[in-house]
């Protein structure tokens, strides 16, 4: 998954260790996804701090005591959390983008790799959205709940 690539490239092998194995599994996602859960009320609508990503690797440390790759860290962590909104934006874009359809399975569900719809999205304004074509995003729902509130104005 797009997510799980990511939390390899950014946190394993581009930060810390260029040559460390990269290995990362939903759980360990899931389990940094709940923590940030927990410390949200604290966090002023979801502007998570280093502190609170240190925590997070402590946590992440102490579940998973055979990691493999390099060590989770407070800014592996906020990397990741950067990642994960960059992952739930680009789906929230998809789904806003009237023509296409979203599933949490399939993703975008775009079968035919040559659409040409799906290529001028992805080409030319929604680049990061690619990785979506044909796979979800298994975090979503939790991090829409993470995501900080937008409130509209009155005027």
């Amino acid at each position: 998954m797009f997510s799980r690539y990511y939390w390899c490239l950014i946190c394993c092998c581009g930060w810390n260790n260029p040559e460390a194995s990269c290995s990362v599994d939903k759980a360990e996602e899931t389990t940094f996804l709940e923590f940030l859960v927990l410390a949200f009320p604290s966090s002023g609508d979801g502007g998570f701090n280093m502190p609170t990503f240190n925590q997070a690797s402590i946590n992440l440390n102490e579940k998973y005591l055979h990691q493999r790759g390099t060590e989770k860290t407070g800014i592996v962590c906020k990397n990741k959390w950067t990642a994960l909104k960059k992952s739930y934006q680009s789906v929230v874009e998809i789904k806003c983008t009237s023509g296409f359809t979203w599933s949490d399975e399939q993703g975008a569900g775009i079968m035919d790799r040559k659409d040409n719809v799906w290529a001028r999205f992805t080409k030319v304004t929604h680049p990061h959205t690619k990785p979506f074509m044909m796979k979800g995003f298994d975090h979503f729902n939790i991090m829409e709940g993470l995501m900080p509130s937008k409130s509209k104005g009155s005027h």
